[in-house]
């Protein structure tokens, strides 16, 4: 008897039995979870996708309705994400995730959180996707409320504070690293150090502020306002431009652009860098690289954040499980524009 229906799919049990493998490791390889060694998961991956399997987590978990997609939305404008290579190696590492399971990345650029909140509410109610991925978190985030009132599952990356708003959580620690550079800084022989800081009702800029005060006041420097500035870049140089003329012998930027903008305005200002004024990017990108002299920084791996991120969301999706992952902090690789004070 013949039918013109879609071939049966195998269960996962029955794809365990031909690759010869637990039902657990298959499990845990097409879920993005932990519990199977990089090459087994490679491989259980591979023969599923020659037997035409093709997963979809998200359908299984929410009935046989889902979508097979799940979103991101960026609140920044498209000319700072172009200039915004963090992202471009977030999102590839959503990817390495979300591609092998044959589940699709909804992306879209906001230019503010209210406009993010109204694609959210969008994407729910027309069903386009199975899950958020959250970045950026504000201090009293309105998102958090609507999440849950949405009911999607959703990972927040980057805030440790919301670690008990009873959502998927991948953050890193930002103490040890602001605490390195100020103790380095210590040890080079500075005592004026400053900070520009990113926008004031960011969690990480909250908590980064907060972590500088803290090392500037453990090795007894000198407590110079912070500045803090946006994307704008007139904006950002009349922030730097103000701090440098406090006099700090050594600056800490908050990412790679406001670190450049940090030496050009030092160069104009005729200040010399790094014989006059020191500086060190919070992020680390080919960016700092570039410039004359090389720009030290913090580096940390986005693309891992990225799968991290991918691996939380779909284990809320598929186990209803909000995981709090940890990823590595960032380390400080000493570049020129490091040296001692004057």
């Amino acid at each position: 008897m013949s039918s013109d229906g879609p071939a049966r799919r195998l269960t996962m049990r029955e794809l365990a039995r031909e690759l010869g493998v637990s039902h657990a490791a298959v499990s845990f390889a097409l879920n993005g979870r932990p519990g199977v060694s990089p090459a087994t998961r490679e491989r259980i991956i591979a023969g599923a996708r020659e037997r035409g399997w093709a997963p979809n987590i998200a359908a299984r978990a929410l009935g046989g309705h889902g979508t097979g997609s799940v979103g991101l939305v960026l609140a920044r404008s498209a000319d700072a994400l172009a200039a915004d290579s963090f992202y471009l190696r977030f999102i590839a590492g959503l990817q390495s995730e979300l591609s092998p399971l044959d589940l699709t990345l909804t992306f879209q650029i906001a230019d503010d959180v209210d406009a993010e909140i109204a694609l959210h509410r969008r994407w729910a109610a027309q069903a386009r996707v199975d899950g958020l991925i959250v970045v950026d978190p504000r201090t009293d985030d309105p998102r958090l409320h609507e999440l849950h009132a949405l009911g999607l599952p959703a990972v927040i990356v980057g805030a440790r504070e919301h670690a008990a708003a009873g959502i998927a959580l991948v953050w890193a620690d930002d103490e040890q690293p602001m605490t390195e550079v100020v103790r380095t800084f210590a040890e080079l022989g500075h005592r004026r150090i400053g900070y520009v800081a990113g926008a004031e009702d960011l969690v990480h800029t909250a908590s980064r502020v907060r972590s500088f005060a803290s090392a500037i006041a453990r090795y007894g420097r000198d407590a110079l306002p912070v500045v803090h500035t946006h994307h704008d870049p007139d904006e950002a140089e009349r922030a730097v431009a103000a701090l440098l003329d406090g006099g700090p012998t050594a600056v800490i930027a908050d990412d790679d652009r406001l670190a450049v903008t940090v030496l050009s305005v030092a160069k104009s200002l005729g200040i010399e860098v790094p014989r006059h004024l020191s500086i060190v990017s919070w992020e680390d990108s080919p960016l700092c690289t570039a410039t004359t002299p090389p720009l030290t920084a913090l580096w940390r791996d986005p693309f891992d954040l990225g799968r991290s991120a991918a691996a939380a969301l779909l284990a809320e999706i598929s186990d209803h499980r909000a995981a709090a992952i940890a990823v590595a902090p960032a380390v400080l690789r000493r570049r020129d524009s490091l040296t001692e004070a004057p």
